[in-house]
């Protein structure tokens, strides 16, 4: 079972673009349910040109751990082009797309095993951190593309039903 378990660092690379035209629009943070959204930070008298940019199908995870209760705060970006992050957040990307395809990759870590291990594996005394390569070390089963793209659709099948299913419920409601 173990045998197609590979580590992460193989299939993903740090990205690290900076905001060097000082963009102030569309900043985003991560939340515990591991999706991107509108920051809530203070940004009065803020230099954006140090925030990173994230762009569409690149993952940002916080390596700060202690904060978030069991939950690890990572996301895929999917609903913008691009967005804007703290720089103490890390941007990465999957290097071949046909090795790991990135929404397989999040249905990985929006397991509760995924951050039960990665909790086990943060280190610190006043704060916890889950670093870069640490973060690759992680192991993961990798099966064929063709087995993830169908773990994938059928995913994205069942939650397209659960939405249909909610919005019938709240027309019924209204």
């Amino acid at each position: 079972m173990r045998s197609n378990y590979k580590q992460l660092g193989q299939f993903i690379r740090a990205v690290d673009i900076r905001n060097t035209e000082g963009k102030e629009d569309n900043l985003l943070g991560v939340s515990v349910q591991k999706t991107f959204m509108p920051s809530i930070a203070n940004t009065i008298g803020t230099d954006f040109t140090k925030y990173k940019v994230v762009k569409k199908g690149q993952f940002t995870y916080i390596p700060d751990t202690s904060r978030r209760g069991d939950k690890i705060g990572i996301a895929l970006l999917e609903d913008y082009d691009e967005g804007l992050v703290s720089n103490v957040y890390t941007v990465f990307e999957i290097i071949d797309e046909k090795q790991l395809i990135p929404e397989y990759l999040m249905l990985w870590f929006s397991r509760h095993e995924f951050d039960r291990y990665a909790r086990f594996k943060s280190h610190g005394s006043v704060r916890e951190v889950l670093d870069w390569d640490e973060f690759c070390k992680i192991e993961l089963p990798v099966p064929p593309y063709e087995e993830q793209l169908e773990i994938v659709n059928g995913y994205r099948t069942i939650t397209k039903r659960i939405d249909l299913k909610r919005r019938i419920n709240d027309n019924l409601v209204a």
